[in-house]
């Protein structure tokens, strides 16, 4: 009697935990399910900062989503200043092509690779219409705004002359915002080859003053002195009437690195514009007024 209770209760007990096994599998299962962006829409795949891409680091004190949002409204605002509201930037040609589009859509002859095709090249031209998008850099409180602009320096400066000239702070998160010209993979040799055509772009007809400022963020096999030591070279083979200045020069060489990327940008009047740091930039005014 007791042998087939014995025998009796670890049967009864064993589906049990079979059954608690297979809820749990199941719970993780479907956690990671959750946690991971569909492929076919519905959830968002971040996006990351890549070598290729433009646009503008700026750094905070925590709160990055803030930042972000923050980032947004400040460039969005300065952009539809200088270039005009994105709507009224759109080519016309498009609703003429949209509408030709239509018009072939009814041929019959028309094959299902080329419906496939214009609607894939359609939603390319959509994603196109946004002139910001953030992407991820893997570096705390260090933000990246990716741009379709040709020239992020140009907004990047319009946006923090404005600023030193109104003195009026139109954020709370944002301490620095550096537009950057290049992403490149954080390697001497891809370096140089990145800042070469930049270069051509800036050192190559006049002679410039120019001084090199470097930051580092979570790498530490590049060294400083290389980087600078290569740059420098670099800015000199342009045009030997090309010299250093660390004080007051005419051009800055920004050089960020963020993990395994470099990040690099040639800015006039970095010195004069606080290191491009926002919150100085628009205290300086109440800063004279309490020294008058």
């Amino acid at each position: 009697m007791s042998t087939s209770a014995a025998t009796a209760e670890p049967s009864a007990k064993r589906p049990r935990m079979d059954g608690q096994k297979q809820r749990n599998k199941g719970d993780k299962r479907n956690y990671y399910a959750k946690s991971a962006a569909p492929a076919g829409g519905g959830g968002r795949r971040k996006a990351f900062l890549e070598p290729g891409q433009r646009g503008f680091m700026i750094t905070c004190n925590m709160r990055e989503r803030d930042c972000i949002r923050e980032s947004y409204m400040l460039l969005n605002e300065y952009a539809d200043e200088l270039y005009g509201k994105l709507e009224e930037t759109k080519p016309v040609e498009n609703q003429k092509a949209t509408e030709d589009n239509t018009e072939e859509d009814d041929g019959e002859a028309e094959d299902i690779s080329v419906l496939v095709q214009k609607q894939a090249e359609s939603v390319r031209q959509e994603k196109r219409q946004f002139r910001f998008e953030s992407v991820e850099t893997g570096a705390k409180n260090c933000c990246f705004i990716s741009t379709i602009l040709k020239d992020p320096k140009e907004l990047g400066l319009h946006i923090l002359r404005a600023l030193a000239e109104k003195k009026e702070l139109k954020s709370r998160f944002i301490l620095r915002m550096m537009p950057i010209e290049v992403v490149t993979r954080a390697n001497i040799k891809d370096i140089q080859n990145a800042a070469g055509p930049l270069f051509d772009r800036y050192f190559l007809k006049e002679p410039k003053t120019f001084s090199i400022v470097f930051n580092r963020r979570f790498n530490n096999a590049i060294q400083r002195d290389e980087v600078i030591d290569a740059l420098a070279k670099l800015v000199s083979s342009k045009n030997m009437g090309n010299k250093a200045n660390l004080k007051s020069p005419d051009l800055a060489v920004i050089v960020e690195i963020v993990k395994g990327l470099c990040l690099i940008s040639v800015v006039p009047d970095y010195f004069v514009l606080r290191k491009f740091n926002v919150v100085e930039l628009c205290a300086k005014k109440e800063q004279t007024e309490e020294t008058a």
